[in-house]
């Protein structure tokens, strides 16, 4: 048993080192990034405008280990602001809960699953931190983008190029999409051109509002036309799409409450039986049987609990 517990511990911190060196890594290739910005930064050139970039974004498939792993746990060492808790407090929590259901498993069940059970638990629970702290940000730039989109159109018709419509977003809305205007900002004035500058911040975020705007402007840049009138429909299009996804969210509030509801039911139902029929709850948690029983019935319920929520998101994505 206390063998079982200190592998279980061991394969935890091994984790959780092995995460912190990704996280040094990605850090390092970043301020290295940087570094050179700085260096080319008195020698700006101009970068002839390319053809249309795909709106794709990459797939696992054709990403770097490292970038998989990262992608997989939803962590992006290029946007920090969007962590509310620092990255390694979450791998010390992760390692926490790992530890505890690893310890409970292998009193429960059997002392040969404490060590998945425990990892399954600490991938869980650093992933879903840092799933919540992703969605949160993008959030939060999502509601912005039809204020970001209108602001631009106005700046256009009142005579000012794009790139100072885009520097009035920079410096007139508030965070985070004015962060990630100015970090675009920063891009363009290194030579990268604003349609590639835009694709990048669809890259990091993911929303597809991003690429429509790339795509607009990359192809004003080549074509020509009526910059302001165009921006304009799709300010209003991007305003339905936000609109249309309060709406689906306004929907789903009842099918989370039931999801609620349905997770809370076997809580309520083990309180009642406690009171009413203590006899039937001490052979429950006071056999091994029955402790197994109550543990597989608590990881059903969660897992169904889960499920629930990803086909409400599922079908709020359509």
């Amino acid at each position: 048993m206390d063998r079982g517990i200190l592998l279980l511990v061991g394969a935890l911190l091994t984790g959780a080192l092995v995460t912190g060196l990704l996280s040094y890594v990605k850090a390092g290739q970043a301020r290295r990034l940087k570094e050179r910005i700085a260096a080319a930064g008195a020698q700006v050139r101009v970068v002839e405008a390319s053809d249309l970039p795909s709106i794709r974004l990459k797939t696992a498939d054709n990403l770097p280990f490292v970038d998989r792993v990262l992608r997989f746990l939803r962590f992006n060492p290029d946007m920090p602001q969007e962590q509310v808790v620092p990255w390694p407090v979450v791998v010390v929590l992760g390692a926490v809960a790992g530890t505890v259901v690893g310890f409970y498993g292998s009193q429960l069940l059997s002392p040969a699953l404490a060590l998945p059970l425990g990892l399954g638990a600490s991938i869980i629970a650093i992933r879903g931190v840092f799933t919540w702290q992703h969605n949160r940000y993008v959030d939060q730039v999502f509601q912005q983008i039809p204020d970001a989109i209108g602001l631009m159109v106005r700046a256009v018709r009142a005579g000012l190029p794009v790139g100072e419509a885009m520097r009035s977003v920079a410096t007139e809305l508030s965070s985070p999409l004015r962060d990630e205007f100015a970090r675009m900002l920063g891009d363009v004035a290194i030579g990268r051109p604003v349609d590639q500058a835009m694709m990048k911040l669809y890259a990091r975020t993911g929303l597809t509002e991003f690429s429509f705007l790339a795509v607009t402007l990359g192809m004003q840049a080549q074509t020509g036309g009526n910059l302001a009138e165009t921006l304009d429909n799709l300010a209003d299009t991007v305003r339905k799409r936000v609109a249309l996804s309060k709406r689906a969210r306004a929907l789903a509030a009842e099918a989370r409450m039931q999801a609620s509801i349905l997770m809370a039911l076997p809580l309520v139902a083990v309180l009642a039986m406690a009171n009413i029929q203590p006899f039937y709850m001490d052979n429950m948690f006071g056999t091994p049987g029955g402790r197994k029983m109550a543990t597989v019935g608590i990881g059903l319920a969660v897992f169904g609990f889960f499920v629930i929520r990803w086909m409400i998101k599922k079908a709020g994505s359509d």
